[in-house]
């Protein structure tokens, strides 16, 4: 019997951590008493209410893929602490011959014990919702004292005691200096390029969040100027769940949120908080228009020295590097190229291909060429295929030496991610082969190639049907030079 392990613990608080590895002592037991093996562990450190937890949605698709053959889980609330998501993933489980059992034998499909499930999971969705009005009762209470209820402070100050204070550092000037450069006319995005010039530590930089960017964005700036903590007022409640077993936030009606004024120290004037408002409010009306025009070009060009999409300029008549166009030369540089000169170059190899594809000779020398690299493609996947199954029984084993005790954690942690990179490798070469085998022109796609291009020689310009069906991908370099990657690889046709 194939098991598939599922734990998990609301917080990472040192107790919730415990009890982690608690479990995880229950199940090798239980596992060990009937002889079962353990196919993977499923660990989540979040909240049972939402089915958004990656090792959940992990463990549901190899249940699809029919992996293992039975859940095991502490108890129902382990898997969810929501009745509509009870029964969501009991219904997957069924419809995949997937049983579910629990260690304190609520739940035991395979003994057909499963006539109480409602029951359970219609307590455990009234536990959470109980346990979430006492939370935000007490979050009210602290707030209505002028607490900070939050985890994370506005960008310019820290916490003390609960209360909030100036950061002993930058960021209050930042602050400052954001408001003052939105009232001098400058945008979002503008402001948040010229912090990204200077170094400017992001909000996220500065509460230490992992992987935390090193580029500001107009979003953040925008958060930042709509805050009204920045005029001294502790102000809270602004948003509201739902309900516990939703994610969706509501806006509360301002009588409803709970106001305490001149609660700590101001970094911005009301004056210049109600003037930021109005001057936004004013740029929003104005900036109102229709749907942006989808250029020719647009999803086609990238840029080749950092990979972000080019972004059509109007008075450069031509695209430049997004990243370049929004943070500045601090990021990357303009790689500029005008649509005119594109478009020409782009009709000049399409002119090449058709006269070049009438040549019998040409035509039989590449699909000779083509039929040897739909062969050679065959082999690498063949043999990808083998060595990524013998990567996943390698797998299994390691999970098996795990539960007899042959390894411990560490060392299977460090086999498992050694494995799994080396296995997500050879997964995006077998794609890459398969890819080229469901793309290698064929005879039929040689003629096909050849009628399309004799249908587009007719018409004058270059139209977006003709870029969707023979471009793939444009690269521009810095000194906007181009690299077009065919669909048809024209430098193959032409050296053929």
């Amino acid at each position: 019997m194939r098991c598939a392990v599922y734990i998990r613990v609301s917080t990472d608080k040192e107790e919730q951590k415990l009890s982690l590895e608690n479990q995880r002592s229950l199940f090798y037991q239980y596992l060990e008493d009937r002889g079962w093996d353990i196919f993977d562990f499923y660990v989540d450190i979040e909240s049972g209410t939402t089915g958004k937890r990656e090792n959940l949605q992990r463990l549901i698709q190899d249940a699809k893929a029919r992996k293992f053959d039975v859940i095991v889980a502490k108890e129902l609330s382990r898997l969810a602490r929501n009745g509509a998501l009870s029964y969501q993933i009991r219904d997957m489980a069924t419809d995949n011959s997937v049983h579910i059992v629990t260690l304190d034998n609520a739940i035991n499909t395979l003994e057909r014990r499963n006539e109480m499930f409602g029951l359970y999971a219609w307590i455990y969705e009234q536990e959470s919702q109980r346990t979430s009005t006492r939370i935000k009762a007490a979050l009210s209470s602290k707030a209505k004292k002028g607490e900070f209820k939050g985890s994370v402070p506005p960008y310019g100050y820290r916490l003390n005691s609960g209360k909030l204070v100036l950061a002993e550092d930058d960021t209050p000037n930042n602050v400052r200096r954001i408001f003052r450069m939105y009232l001098e006319g400058k945008g979002f995005d503008a402001i948040a390029r010229t912090l990204t010039r200077e170094g400017c530590p992001t909000p996220a930089q500065v509460i230490g969040k992992k992987n935390a960017g090193l580029y500001w964005h107009g979003t953040s700036i925008k958060k930042i100027l709509n805050n009204p903590h920045y005029v001294g007022d502790l102000v809270q409640g602004r948003q509201t769940t739902v309900s516990v077993t939703s994610k969706v936030r509501e806006e509360v009606p301002r009588d409803k949120q709970i106001i305490t004024e001149d609660s700590h120290h101001a970094i911005i004037s009301r004056r210049d908080f109600e003037a930021v408002q109005q001057y936004m409010q004013g740029r929003k009306q104005q900036q109102a228009k229709p749907k942006a025009k989808k250029h020719l070009f647009t999803n086609y060009l990238y840029c080749a020295d950092c990979g972000k999409a080019l972004w059509y300029v109007h008075y450069r008549k031509g695209y430049v590097c997004g990243n370049y166009y929004k943070h500045g030369k601090h990021v990357c540089s303009q790689h500029g190229v005008k649509e005119k000169e594109l478009i020409n170059v782009i009709l000049t190899d399409i002119r090449s291909m058709a006269e070049t594809l009438n040549e019998k000779e040409f035509m039989g020398r590449l699909e000779v060429k083509t039929l040897q690299a739909r062969k050679q493609a065959e082999k690498q996947i063949q043999s990808l295929q083998r060595r990524i199954e013998k990567l996943k029984e390698q797998k299994t084993g390691l999970i098996r030496l795990l539960a007899s005790g042959t390894i411990n954690e560490t060392e299977y942690k460090e086999a498992t991610e050694s494995g799994n990179a080396e296995l997500c490798s050879l997964q995006e070469q077998l794609k890459g082969f398969q890819s080229l085998l469901a793309s290698s022109s064929t005879g039929e796609n040689i003629v096909r190639l050849k009628k399309e291009l004799k249908q587009f020689m007719k018409l004058d310009e270059l139209t977006s049907e003709m870029v969707h069906r023979l471009v793939d991908r444009i690269e521009v370099q810095a000194d906007g030079s181009v690299n077009i990657h065919y669909k048809f690889t024209p430098t193959a046709l032409l050296s053929a």
